[in-house]
């Protein structure tokens, strides 16, 4: 582990849309930038391109299993390389529409407007 006793004005956990988003719109800002990233760089690859061995095979999730509300164990459906998910995905990030962030009513109750 490396330490850095650097100060930041902006510290980023992850590289996929929000954090990759967020950090290219401050790169020209002047300010101070950390961005943190768990993954690695995807080699290129015929397989990081397969959708029989990045959704069959599971190339890229997670290791480890998460637990739910009730303690029993999942694979998340996750996956560790810079650029996040959108590695994975295609790297689309789809326009919602104005009625996705209002309040849903569902069979547990009330999900709130954002």
């Amino acid at each position: 582990m490396i330490i850095d006793d650097n100060y930041y004005d902006v510290i980023i956990v992850g590289t996929g849309a929000g954090g990759g988003t967020i950090a290219y719109k401050l790169a020209s800002t002047g300010k101070k930038i950390l961005i943190l990233e768990r993954g690695d760089f995807m080699p290129l690859e015929e397989q990081n391109r397969s959708n029989i061995d990045i959704f069959q095979r599971d190339r890229y999730h997670a290791p480890e299993q998460w637990y739910d509300h009730t303690g029993e164990p999942f694979s998340p459906q996750t996956n560790y390389a810079i650029g996040g998910n959108t590695k994975i995905y295609g790297a689309a990030l789809l326009r919602r529409r104005e009625k996705d962030f209002e309040s849903v009513t569902h069979q547990a109750g009330i999900s709130p407007e954002w």
